[in-house]
Order: C-alpha cells, then structure tokens, then sequence
C-alpha cells in the first residue's frame, strides 16, 4: 500500500495540474480574463523555458553567463614563434625563409619539425615578398624525409647531433617525388621554368608521368640530386636554430654508410659553417 502522504501529494499534484488545465483552457477560449498577475507570471515562464530550451538544443551551458569572459573570450594569442627554414632553387643556391610554427618544447621533437618544413611547399612570407622583388629566386619543393628520420642524438650539451634515416623510406620517399616537368632542347634535357614567375610563387611543377624519352638513368640521378640537396637544407636550417650546434653527422639504419647514388657523402662529419646561407 502507498505511503498515505504519497497518496496526499499525488492528490494535491492532480488538482494543481486539472485546475491549472481548465484555467488555461478558459483564458483560451476567453470564457475567463486573465488578470496581469497571470500575463505576467505566464510570460515569464515562458521566456525562462524558451531560454533554457536554446541552450539544450545548441548544447550548451547557459550558467556559462555567470562566469566572466566564458561566453565572450578575449582574442586568442598568437602561439607561434619564427624560426628561420633554408629553402633551395634546384641548384646550388639556398636561402634561409621565416616560418611561424608551434614549437614543441622537447628537442628531438623540434628537429622533426624542421626536417618537415624544410619538405613543405616553399614560399616567402608578406614582408619577404616586397624585400626581394629585384630578387631573381625560384623556389624548389624539396623532399619530406621527416618520416625517414629514425631517431635523434643530441650529445655534449647540444653541440653535437646524429640523425639515423631509415634507408628504406629514403628509397621510398625519393621515389615518389613529383619531378618538375622537362623540355627537350637540341642536346639534352631542361627542366620548364616561368620566365615571369613572381618571387613568392612556388615554381615547382607536378610534370606528371616523365617524359617517356628519358631514361631511368636520368629520373633516378635527377632524384638523387634533389635528395642532396634536400640534406644540405635539413642541415643548414639546424644550423640556423641551434647556435650551439657544432657537428651534424649522419647514419644510414644506425651504421656509417653511403646512400647508394647519392655523390653528396652523408658518412662525412658535417661542420658548423663559417658563415650562415
């Protein structure tokens, strides 16, 4: 048997809710005036259901108002810090670029960081673009081999840094590089260029399939040439944002060996430079 007060309340509950039901249902059918008592109480539920009902459909938090600056935050900050990404031509020629990035505090994990922007698509910030428009500068994608880098040692107080690659993903990532589209001139092959290729544009083509009048020979040494260069920029933009840097050397699967091809020698102990590119 139920409580006697549960059937009380029960009983108390359903005369509240049947009076109000024929009080609204008289003031609707205007067989009743409601008084401003009334419009006022209604009005106010009303809204306060409307409001609380914007919030549960949006999924938010409507005690959020109470709090200060939860709603209405103050503009974000900007997190990122400048460093300095050397970027290539093609050729011989470097030139260090600004990059803003979100730097990881280990690192090991910064020098991952580096290694990938120094793959990523070239180009010059803003302030870059309006210093060098008497510039003549055409930017090269070079190769991504951040996920070629194994592991890192960083020895003696960050003077010395080893870099061991893995073999197989440099094979792999030099293979699947996009060469820039060539041109067959009377005695050899050219790689297309823009004559009138503003500064900051990236003059890297996606040639598509290679010429099929070129051999392999001269795909696989164009690769290995960019993968040179590729070392030479990873190297250069290290330099630049570790002033303690002193030696880099390098390891093929964690031995000291050469890549097979490549002329640029990666079993030299490679120096800090006089002078900075």
């Amino acid at each position: 048997m139920p409580h006697p007060k549960i059937k009380e309340y029960s009983k108390s509950t359903k005369e509240k809710l049947s009076f109000w039901k024929t009080r609204f249902y008289n003031i609707g059918t205007e067989r009743e005036k409601s008084s401003r008592e009334f419009q006022f109480l209604f009005l106010s539920w009303f809204s306060l259901l409307l409001f609380f009902t914007f919030f549960i459909l949006a999924e938010k938090n409507p005690f959020n108002l109470l709090v200060p600056f939860n709603v209405f935050q103050w503009p974000r900050l900007d997190s990122r810090e400048e460093v300095k990404i050397v970027i290539s031509d093609g050729s011989a020629q470097q030139i260090p670029v600004s990059r803003k990035i979100l730097i990881a505090e280990e690192k090991d994990l910064f020098i991952y960081q580096l290694v990938d922007e120094v793959g990523a698509p070239p180009y010059f910030s803003v302030k870059e673009s309006s210093s060098k428009t008497d510039t003549l500068f055409q930017p090269k994608k070079l190769l991504n081999l951040q996920f070629a880098l194994k592991k890192v040692w960083i020895r003696k107080e960050g003077s010395e840094l080893i870099l061991d690659w893995n073999t197989t993903m440099l094979e792999s990532v030099m293979n699947d590089y996009r060469l820039p589209r060539l041109i067959q001139t009377e005695s050899n092959f050219e790689e297309e260029a823009q004559a009138n290729a503003p500064v900051d544009t990236i003059t890297y083509y996606s040639g598509g399939e290679v010429s099929k009048t070129e051999g392999e020979e001269v795909t696989r040494a164009r690769r290995l040439k960019a993968l040179a260069l590729t070392f030479k920029a990873v190297e250069a933009t290290l330099f630049l944002n570790f002033p303690n840097l002193k030696t880099i050397e390098h390891r093929l699967d964690g031995f000291k060996k050469s890549f097979e091809g490549l002329e640029y020698s990666l079993g030299d102990i490679k120096q800090r430079p006089a002078t900075s590119p």
